[in-house]
Parts: structure tokens; sequence; C-alpha cells
């Protein structure tokens, strides 16, 4: 596989986007203003979101307009600080990834999400729409995958490991996936479990393809827990 990718890197890497996060920044900046008024989000809901049975039936645009639907809601703040946020993550991981390492992570994580939307309503008949909001925040985790031992800030205050703060994502995802969440009430919970699955998989691929696990977010765990392991052994001795 990962010669596969390489040879596709070979192939087409000068059709690569750079500064994607940037681009990636301004389209949910565009989404947002578009979905904050009744008449932007009346255009969007009918003629851009993701549904599958639309896409199905030729309008195949809805793949590339579905992007505009913004991972953060609320005021004008929340959208400024969701933005930033968004474009810190992401522009850390293009940087030391490369341009087409991210280009094929971020669209790679909105195709599968369609695809995984897709298969929803060809198993259950069910036209819901694609949502991305599991999708974008998986580039968090990818970000964690790279930087397992940086520090950020929580809630601009707090210090705190990325690899804890992955965990705890990757937490609540399971606990959604078990439990449900807000979409789960209006659409079903298959309907999250499903966009759940979608939104890991790129990130498995990433963690396999990509980075090779080398100093990652699993592999850092990994020897925590043995550190651990082998610390109450050797108390245990001692007993």
């Amino acid at each position: 596989m990962n010669k596969f990718f390489y040879k596709m890197k070979f192939k087409y890497q000068r059709y690569a986007i750079k500064n994607l996060a940037v681009y990636a920044s301004v389209i949910f900046a565009i989404g947002y203003m578009l979905i904050s008024t009744p008449v932007g989000a009346d255009i969007y809901s009918r003629y851009l979101m993701f549904t599958p049975r639309d896409v199905l039936h030729g309008q195949i645009w809805r793949i590339f307009t579905a992007m505009l639907y913004p991972p953060f809601s609320g005021g004008v703040f929340n959208a400024l600080l969701g933005i930033f946020i968004y474009y810190s993550f992401a522009s850390a991981v293009e940087q030391i990834c490369g341009e087409f390492e991210f280009n094929v992570y971020f669209f790679g994580s909105i195709l599968i999400g369609e695809l995984g939307n897709i298969a929803y309503y060809l198993f259950t008949g069910n036209n819901f729409p694609f949502i991305p909001m599991f999708t974008y925040f998986s580039v968090f985790i990818a970000f964690a995958i790279l930087y397992a031992e940086s520090t950020v800030l929580l809630f601009f205050i707090i210090p705190i490991k990325t690899k804890y703060l992955a965990v705890f994502e990757l937490a609540l995802y399971t606990f959604y996936f078990i439990f449900g969440d807000n979409l789960s009430r209006i659409f079903g919970i298959a309907y999250t479990r499903f966009a759940i699955v979608a939104a890991m998989i790129p990130v498995y691929l990433f963690y396999r393809l990509i980075y090779n696990g080398n100093g990652s977010i699993f592999s850092s765990i990994r020897d925590m827990i043995n550190r651990g392991k082998r610390r109450r052994e050797w108390r245990d001795q001692w007993k």
C-alpha cells in the first residue's frame, strides 16, 4: 500500500493544491455566512447540500459544495474561533506531511464520508444529508498523530499534551457511537455510527500509509502503558 501511495504521489503531486488549509478556512467562512442567513440556508439545503439521492440522480456538484458546511455554529465569535482552530491544526499537518499528503487526507476524508452517506442511504433508504462534522474534527487526530508530545492550551489557559486531547476525542466518538449524539435524535443512531466510521477510516489510513506510526500518538500511548506496567511489576516484587 505504501508503494502504491508513493507511486500516486510521484504521478499526481503536481496537481496538489498549495496552502489548502487556507482555502479550506475560506470555504468554511463563506459557508458560515451563507448558512447563517435564512435565504442562504434555504439555497444550501435545496441545491448545495450533499444528499445521496440527488447525487445519484446526477447532481454531482453536491460532492464539492458539501464542503461549504462549516465545522462550527453559533455567533460570529464562535465562527472566527472555529476557523482559527481548524486552520492551526490543518496547516501544521500540511506543513509536516506535505501538500500532496494533506490534499489526499482532506479530500479523501470528504469523499469517504460521502461514500459512507451513500452506503447508509442504500442500506436504509433514508435520504439524509451528509454533515461532515466528524470528518472535519478528524484533522485534530491527524495532528495528534504527528505531534503527540506537543502541548496545547485548553481554553487558551490549561496546558495539556495533544495525545491526551486526542484520546478524549476518541473516547467521545466511542460514546457517540454507542449512545448517539444530537444528530442521532434527528436521523437515528445508525446515521451517527456510519458518520463516525467514515471519519475514522482516513485517520487509520493516514496513520498506516502516510506516517507509518513512528513517534505517533498510538506508539506513544503504548509506550506509556508499558512503562506503567513495568513500574507496577517492579513495585510488586518488593511487596
